[in-house]
């Protein structure tokens, strides 16, 4: 992959803010947006375990997301579309990594709510009733509709991050 896609990529997966989950249940198709935050391949969110993308997820061996920047042009449409599994997160530790980069990244939370959302293991769950869930994708695309052939292609995730 060429330098220059790369780091557009790279910024993809790290400025974006929104991430789209589909699902679906019962032949009943569902897509929900998340404020999400990359770490070591995989992208996490917080939401409410009773909404209906975690609930459809709970039924589903492989959900699909998709992150693309915004675009007045088709030539410059850019973005992921990925397949994989949702999984909750319960480890501590991890927890707590992703807590801080995820308030780093939506910097109006900390403004917000000052700066002990990030020692509070149990903010999210207390002042917004969610938990934290994580994406990981096992098939991950790359479209860049400004060139002018292979404008799909599979890609890891570890080679651009």
């Amino acid at each position: 992959m060429e330098k220059k896609i790369k780091d557009k990529a790279r910024c993809l997966i790290h400025d974006t803010m929104v991430m789209t989950l589909a699902v679906s249940d019962k032949d009943i198709p569902w897509s929900s947006p998340v404020y999400f935050v990359f770490h070591g391949n995989r992208f996490y969110f917080f939401s409410n375990e009773k909404s209906r993308h975690i609930k459809y997820a709970k039924n589903q061996k492989i959900i699909s997301a998709s992150i693309f920047q915004d675009s007045d042009q088709m030539d410059l449409i850019f973005g992921f579309q990925m397949s994989g599994k949702l999984e909750k997160i319960s480890k501590k530790a991890l927890y707590m990594i992703v807590v801080k980069k995820y308030v780093t990244k939506f910097n109006f939370l900390k403004q917000i709510f000052g700066p002990g959302i990030i020692e509070n293991k149990n903010f999210f769950l207390e002042k917004f009733k969610t938990q934290l869930y994580c994406f990981n994708p096992d098939i991950t695309f790359l479209s860049d509709n400004s060139k002018t052939t292979d404008k799909r292609s599979k890609i890891r995730l570890s080679s651009i991050a």
